[in-house]
């Protein structure tokens, strides 16, 4: 496996999510509880340590195969990468803050992240549409190919 697909990959693997999501709670805890030094340590720490445990042991040829794999691999360009670690630095944002509606609003922006395949696509012609509208001017083939 290249190690690019790999380092998309190893974003599903359950340890590394459990890295990021806890380093991400107990760091929003200590900023919360204005401890700014700690809380950057452990969100820095944690996922690093996490990723560099998951691309040294894990089976990411493995994990490829899998249904979340194959999401990550599709859907997760760097764009969609950007907007889960700018989602990350809002909650940050919100707990120093202590306000409830930046984390929320950073949360939320992580789950778009996540959601990559909802968003809207160019449709070749530089229009944008939503990913479960049906190709203007095209129209389903033999065995699921597209006829022009």
């Amino acid at each position: 496996m290249r190690l690019g697909d790999g380092a998309v990959i190893h974003q599903v693997h359950p340890a590394k999510i459990g890295a990021d999501v806890t380093a991400a709670i107990v760091s929003n805890v200590l900023l919360w509880r204005d401890r700014p030094v700690a809380a950057v340590v452990v969100r820095v720490i944690i996922p690093v340590a996490g990723s560099a445990v998951v691309l040294g042991l894990a089976d990411l040829d493995g994990l490829s195969r899998t249904r979340r794999g194959r999401y990550v691999l599709a859907h997760m360009p760097p764009s969609a990468q950007a907007v889960r670690l700018a989602g990350d630095a809002l909650m940050g944002l919100g707990a120093h803050r202590r306000s409830a509606l930046l984390l929320i609003t950073g949360a939320a922006m992580i789950g778009a992240g996540w959601s990559h395949a909802l968003w809207p696509q160019p449709d070749g012609r530089g229009q944008q549409r939503w990913p479960l509208t049906p190709p203007v001017g095209r129209r389903a083939g033999v065995a699921g190919q597209i006829d022009r």
